[in-house]
């Protein structure tokens, strides 16, 4: 693994790309945008953000784009391990410039609270602390030519996450929503988009996370006890781009080979801005779909 830190030399500050939030090769094309930033975005913890950040970013490097990573989860921010790193390296910096510059591993580049406060302390930063340093990370870093930059956003509608989406206003490209297809994790979909919604960001798709295993005969199977939601259906019948389904796998080179698909199949997917009438019908759909849940679980 090759981890080194980007020199400030041909290299530009945050302020000059665009975003895409996630809120993971065509996608090379930058229709206005200078660069594409992604948010993984979930109300939910536990969904798989961070690494479906890592997986989208290097899915989308080995199609040829650049790609920087940014973790903003100020209080559990574990981007580093996702990469493979024991430790998150140390924070170099553009003393002219006064600007952060991020370390690099394996082609991707990246950026992390870790690097200032390590792993193991509690993070007690109040509110408006969390915010400032959150600012700093949008706005005070020196990235190079980048095609993608993806933010690895936490769970939650405080008052940081509302913070977070107002940094990034007018300058985002759509949110990547990731979730379980269970009937828990499912339930705060609704939740999620709704926040969106009022922050008038548009929703680029959904990845379903741990969506199913692989037995060793090949055949795919649905392994917890909570029962399962078809968020493809859901997708498809509120007009949402369900981006692809990654299964819960030990082996990388299957991961690899569905976020391959992942990258490849956000081509042509156009965000999409949500509206009142279309959170009306998701409601509904999403009731539905967890009353069955709830039925098949007696």
């Amino acid at each position: 693994m090759r981890i080194k830190s980007q020199v400030s030399i041909g290299v530009v500050s945050t302020t000059d790309i665009s975003v895409v939030i996630l809120t993971d090769r065509g996608l090379g094309v930058r229709i206005g945008f200078k660069v594409r930033k992604i948010i993984a975005s979930a109300l939910k913890g536990g969904t798989g953000k961070t690494s479906t950040t890592v997986n989208l970013g290097k899915a989308l490097y080995r199609a040829g784009s650049r790609v920087g990573l940014l973790d903003v989860d100020a209080t559990a921010p574990t981007l580093y391990k996702a990469l493979g790193l024991t430790d998150a390296p140390q924070w170099d910096l553009d003393t002219v410039a006064a600007k952060l510059i991020p370390f690099e591993v394996d082609g991707l580049y990246a950026l992390t609270l870790a690097s200032h406060y390590g792993e193991s302390p509690a993070v007690l930063w109040d509110e408006p602390t969390l915010i400032r340093a959150m600012r700093e990370l949008i706005h005070d870093v020196q990235w190079p030519e980048l095609d993608y930059l993806i933010l690895d956003s936490p769970p939650s509608s405080s008052g940081f996450m509302q913070a977070l989406y107002d940094a990034v206003a007018g300058d985002v490209y759509g949110v990547i929503l990731v979730f379980q297809p269970t009937d828990i994790a499912a339930a705060d979909l609704v939740r999620t988009l709704d926040f969106i919604k009022i922050k008038r960001v548009p929703v680029l798709g959904l990845i379903a996370n741990m969506a199913y295993c692989i037995a060793p005969s090949g055949e795919k199977f649905w392994p917890f006890i909570s029962p399962k939601v078809e968020l493809g259906s859901v997708c498809e019948e509120n007009g949402i781009a369900l981006l692809g389904e990654v299964p819960l796998t030990p082996s990388q080179s299957i991961i690899d080979k569905e976020f391959d698909k992942i990258a490849s199949n956000m081509d042509g997917v156009h965000p999409l801005v949500l509206k009142d009438t279309m959170l009306t019908k998701l409601y509904k759909t999403m009731a539905k779909g967890v009353v069955k849940a709830a039925i098949r679980r007696l």
